[in-house]
């Protein structure tokens, strides 16, 4: 090669790196590590006890914090986790990892139905904060899963690469009304534009 000549560098595509949970939920003392990044874990005692709180005192401002909290911490959590894992491309592929890690954080299972970029609705048979709740507080006359509201509306941003607070999440049945199962539904959130 001539002096003069220059040199292409070519950058290595990334070897696929399966993903495995085992490897990547760890513990480091008392916390909880997902991908290197720190996690809280669902703890109903807690949770439920803060919930109320938040909702007693504050009424619809401790929703709104409940919410807008779970809603950005996940939102962050998962663009970061994704950054990681280049290979997990589809819509398909993304709401299946957020839905294994919803479990693995221990909330429950949260089934996604028909999710595109303008919505769509995820139905949940098994929360642990539902069962916390009903423990403690018996049943509810209004839907009260705020907390998953906000973590389904990070989740759907980071998947569709939209900024937070593009989807607003509306639990439309509730198990803490006594409803067989938990909806909710994902809508644009046409004020925040």
């Amino acid at each position: 090669m001539h002096e003069d000549t220059p040199t292409l560098f070519v950058k290595e595509p990334k070897p696929m790196i399966p993903f495995d949970w085992k490897r990547e939920l760890d513990r480091h003392d008392h916390r909880v590590v997902l991908s290197g990044q720190p996690v809280a874990i669902h703890c109903h005692h807690y949770n439920i006890n803060l919930h109320k709180t938040l909702e007693d005192t504050l009424g619809l401002e401790g929703i709104r914090l409940i919410y807008k909290s779970a809603e950005e911490a996940i939102y962050y959590g998962i663009r970061e986790l994704l950054s990681q894992y280049n290979e997990i491309r589809t819509v398909k592929s993304k709401l299946e990892m957020a839905a294994i890690m919803y479990q693995n954080c221990g909330l429950g299972v949260i089934h996604p139905q028909e999710i595109n970029e303008r919505g769509g609705y995820i139905v949940s048979p098994s929360s642990h904060h539902v069962t916390g709740w009903l423990a403690k507080h018996g049943r509810r006359n209004t839907p009260g899963c705020h907390f998953s509201c906000g973590w389904i509306a990070g989740m759907v941003a980071a998947i569709h690469d939209k900024p937070v607070g593009h989807y607003q999440v509306t639990e439309t049945k509730c198990k803490t009304m006594r409803d067989a199962e938990c909806v909710f539904e994902i809508k644009e959130n046409l004020n925040e534009h």
